[in-house]
């Protein structure tokens, strides 16, 4: 055995390098299965190709690319997109093209591509459902941004004139557009301003009759208190949904023919959820696999397991799939006994699987997100934590993390030594990281680092009172939990308390910059990728998907226009950045939509008067997020460079 060799924390070498993660990795984001032949269809996401998506095919045990290069399947409605692409009972595939904001028919045996709307550059389309007794009528979310007032609605697409016709107009959003396996039903949810799809939404069903659609009638969902959630229709024609009226999101029914509500009571998964936040459309965590059962989804503590449900006797077994975090649009049914799912494990990235509820111990992996060899010896497995609050005005109740400790098998740290930590912040902030194998978090600890991902308050993966927990407090009570993280890690000896950095994307980036400005002494180091400084200029110029998002974040209910502007000013990184005493570094996107540019270098112009070290790199080219390799490759490095540079000082 060769002997280990003794180094400092955050000098190891590691296998892990910038290149895989940016060339050589890709993103598996949606699924769906032609019903006929099993042919299953992923979308993959490709920096190597300036973060194009392209659908591919696996049929036959291999799988090939069936989207032609002109185009690119990825949708911008709700600016998040998703739902890019559906299969139709015939075998062709309806997608949305990103470029042109057409919307087509590709067959992919023979690569034609037909085009079923009259395409605008100012029209989007997504969420896309095909009549299954009559496939020329085509229903989606239509997002229309002609004027400055964009207005979403549903469509009904004849894709033999190339005509639409809206169908449901008057609300804000809508999502989830479906009809039922007879085409003469349809159903739907919606929600106004200031709800987000996980706050309130309503469920609403209609009939479809001579290319009509009837009366529309709610079903189930209250705005501000109920989120409905991956409306679906089972084989025999009932409709399944999830809600959150008991406090998580739990799974319900309607018969066919009936209008009753029935909760679809699972002993032992009350306090499990069964969906998560939309923030993309088409989510698809559970599904029919007979006329009886489902494979479903379940999180608890922002752990995903996958069960199967017996509709009739309301029960559940755990077949012990070992994948740990499912979201989006991420399941299909393939067979009575075998499906799809796109997620990860404790020891692998996110992978697209075939699995058979019946074989469970055979786990076949059709893609994955990273091909690599390297061994899981490398990986450092998270594990979920609970603290309590030491820091913020809510000291009640405990908040949530995932630790990953510094792991290589090549290397021992030297004696009497605790490594440097990177806290990491993640966006939304209704969202929660998950415990499956991040290569990204795994880039640092298999170098020496401790990594921790806090699952601060107002996170999803705990409930809808873990969620409201952030509701008027954003800035506030997420920077007090990750300050409480650091001081747990640092009480129980997993961490050197000198040497920690912050990082985070987007609401992430804000929840950085905030914490660098309202706990200075506790940071030796900030990264914020597309964070928010400024709140009222997000509020003034963000898209309008999240544009009363921050209602529920900062306000509460009544307030006046002077208590509104001394919350944006008090809680504005940007007004308070002399408290700032860590080197910050930020990365930005030059053509972002979401958290303008100007965001970035207001702040980073700030800092710089107040006499502080700061670095702001912009990526050409690219949005909310960086898609192009060279970025996503520059962007790692840059941050390990900061980190070498604010963490590994003597």
């Amino acid at each position: 055995m060769t002997p280990k060799i003794n180094a400092s924390y955050g000098t190891w070498k590691s296998p892990i390098t910038a290149q895989l993660l940016s060339a050589k990795g890709i993103s598996i984001m949606e699924v769906d299965v032609h019903g006929s032949t099993g042919s299953i269809y992923f979308l993959e996401g490709r920096p190597a190709e300036g973060g194009r998506c392209c659908i591919v095919e696996f049929a036959e045990g291999g799988y090939r690319d069936v989207l032609p290069k002109t185009y690119n399947a990825r949708t911008g409605v709700h600016e998040y997109g998703g739902a890019a692409f559906t299969v139709t009972l015939h075998g062709n595939i309806i997608f949305a093209d990103w470029d042109t904001k057409g919307v087509f028919s590709l067959n992919p045996t023979s690569g034609e591509v037909n085009p079923v709307v009259h395409s605008s550059p100012s029209i989007y389309y997504a969420d896309f459902n095909v009549n299954p007794a009559d496939s020329q009528w085509i229903l989606a979310v239509q997002e229309n941004h002609t004027s400055t007032d964009v207005e979403n609605s549903l469509v009904a697409i004849d894709a033999s004139t190339r005509t639409t016709e809206v169908i449901a107009s008057g609300a804000d959003f809508y999502a989830h557009p479906q009809f039922n396996p007879d085409g003469d039903m349809v159903c739907w949810t919606q929600w106004d301003h200031p709800d987000m799809p996980w706050t309130g939404t309503v469920l609403y069903i209609a009939s479809w009759r001579e290319r009509k659609l009837g009366v529309a009638r709610a079903v189930a969902g209250k705005a501000g208190t109920e989120s409905i959630s991956q409306p679906r229709w089972s084989p025999n024609g009932d409709l399944l949904f999830s809600s959150d009226r008991t406090g998580f999101w739990q799974l319900y029914r309607i018969n066919k023919g009936q209008s009753e509500v029935e909760a679809i009571r699972l002993k032992g998964l009350e306090d499990f959820e069964f969906a998560g936040p939309e923030w993309l459309l088409g989510s698809c965590t559970y599904t029919g696999m007979t006329t009886r059962s489902l494979i479903a989804s379940c999180t608890g503590n922002a752990t995903s397991r996958l069960i199967v449900v017996d509709l009739d006797s309301e029960t559940w077994s755990d077949p012990q799939f070992p994948i740990v975090d499912i979201r989006n649009n991420a399941i299909r049914r393939v067979s009575d006994t075998t499906f799809v799912v796109i997620g990860s494990t404790l020891t692998s990235p996110t992978a697209l699987y075939l699995l058979d509820i019946t074989n469970p111990s055979q786990i076949h992996q059709l893609k994955t997100s990273a091909d690599t060899s390297i061994s899981t010896s490398f990986f450092s497995i998270a594990q979920h934590i609970s603290f309590p609050r030491a820091h913020g005005p809510d000291k009640d109740g405990e908040a949530h993390a995932l630790f990953l400790p510094p792991t290589n098998p090549d290397y021992e740290p030297q004696p009497h030594t605790l490594p440097p930590l990177i806290l990491s912040l993640h966006g939304g902030p209704t969202t929660d990281v998950a415990p499956g194998l991040s290569l990204s978090c795994q880039y640092y600890t298999s170098r020496g680092y401790a990594f921790a991902s806090v699952n601060y308050a107002g996170s999803s993966g705990y409930g809808r009172a873990y969620r409201d927990r952030l509701n008027g407090k954003w800035g506030i009570s997420d920077v007090a939990d990750a300050a409480s993280c650091v001081a747990f890690l640092a009480n129980t000896g997993r961490v050197d308390s000198g040497r920690v950095g912050v990082v985070g994307g987007s609401a992430g980036g804000y929840a950085t910059l905030q914490a660098l400005c309202v706990y200075p002494d506790i940071w030796a180091g900030g990264v914020s990728l597309y964070g928010i400084s400024n709140l009222k200029m997000l509020a003034q110029h963000t898209h309008k998907f999240e544009s009363r998002y921050l209602d529920g974040l900062l306000f509460e209910v009544g307030d006046g226009v002077a208590e509104k502007e001394r919350v944006f000013q008090e809680r504005s990184p940007l007004f308070h950045a002399d408290r700032i005493k860590a080197p910050l570094l930020l990365l930005q996107g030059a053509e972002d939509r979401v958290v303008p540019r100007e965001q970035a270098d207001e702040m980073e112009r700030t800092v710089r008067e107040m006499g502080r070290r700061v670095r702001l790199v912009v990526m050409e080219g690219e949005g909310h997020g960086f898609r192009r390799e060279e970025n996503v490759e520059k962007a790692i490095l840059e941050q390990e460079r900061w980190w070498v540079e604010t963490l590994l000082r003597s």
